[in-house]
Formats: C-alpha cells, sequence, structure tokens
C-alpha cells in the first residue's frame, strides 16, 4: 500500500473546493474515540462544530453520496486516529525523519 504523510493529509482536508466550486470528494478510514474502525468510501471536509479544529487538533468529515450530497452526521476525527486516505496509508515523520 503507498503511503502519505499526515502534513500532506491535512493540508488536503484544509482545501474545501475544487477550482471548478465543487465540493473536493475523498475516501478515509479512521478510528473513533471509543476505539470504532470507521471507513467512509466518499465524503469532504466540514467543520467539526463550535470548537476550535486547530487547537483539538480535530477535523470534521461529512460522509457524502457521490453527487456530494450529505449523508448521515459529522464525524469529528482526531488527527492521530486518521489511518488512510484515499487509499493510502496515513505516516507521521517527525522533525527528526523517524516515524
Amino acid at each position: 500500500m503507498k503511503t502519505i504523510k499526515r502534513s500532506l493529509v491535512l493540508d488536503e482536508l484544509d482545501i474545501r473546493t475544487n477550482p471548478d466550486g465543487t465540493k473536493r470528494i475523498f475516501s478515509i478510514k479512521f478510528v473513533t474515540a471509543k476505539g470504532k474502525l470507521i471507513f467512509v468510501p466518499q465524503a469532504f471536509a466540514c467543520g467539526a462544530g463550535k470548537m476550535n479544529n486547530k487547537q483539538y487538533r480535530v477535523r470534521g468529515i461529512q460522509p457524502c453520496d457521490c453527487s456530494g450530497n450529505p449523508e448521515s452526521h459529522v464525524y469529528p476525527v482526531r488527527i492521530d486516529n486518521i489511518i488512510s486516505y484515499n487509499a493510502k496509508r496515513v505516516v507521521f515523520i517527525d522533525n527528526r525523519g523517524e516515524q
């Protein structure tokens, strides 16, 4: 499985729309705060409530259909709990170059 750096994933999640104005849709796998593994085949990034997403290291993930219409509810996802993004394993590399 190919890998992607977590910092690149977070940069991607900060970009909410494509140049043509449509929502940027992706697939993601993460672990919830209660330890449940969740795979969302189609989702877009959104706010995670009234909290400061960057301060609490959380991003909002909204499942959607293939047209970008919201389904279900928004998941607040801790950035350390993201397992894969667009079928790439998410890796964290610290300042020393170690995983």
